[in-house]
């Protein structure tokens, strides 16, 4: 399947580009989109959207269809969604 990454906030700002298509197998979760999609990537975003596993960080909001998904659930993405990566706001 084939989806589309967007990169909102600050991970924006640090990516070389603010979509990014994937091609991942049927079931995949956004864990399993996660490595891909660091592939070459800054370590500063590395760090934003990251946990010390590998795992998208839990403040990293991964949203599908105007609603918010757990990361490590398989099953929830479909071909040609979009997936919104919104790491917290920060600054004052």
């Amino acid at each position: 399947m084939t989806i589309t990454i967007l990169l909102l906030g600050q991970a924006r700002q640090l990516a070389a580009a603010d979509r990014i298509e994937l091609d991942l197998p049927e079931n995949a979760c956004v864990d399993d989109a996660l490595p891909a999609i660091l592939v070459g990537a800054d370590q500063r975003l590395t760090t934003v959207l990251a946990d010390e596993d590998g795992k998208l960080r839990r403040s990293v909001m991964a949203i599908v269809r105007d609603e918010t998904i757990d990361p490590s659930e398989a099953g929830l993405l479909n071909d040609g969604d979009e997936l919104s990566l919104l790491p917290p706001m920060s600054g004052g």
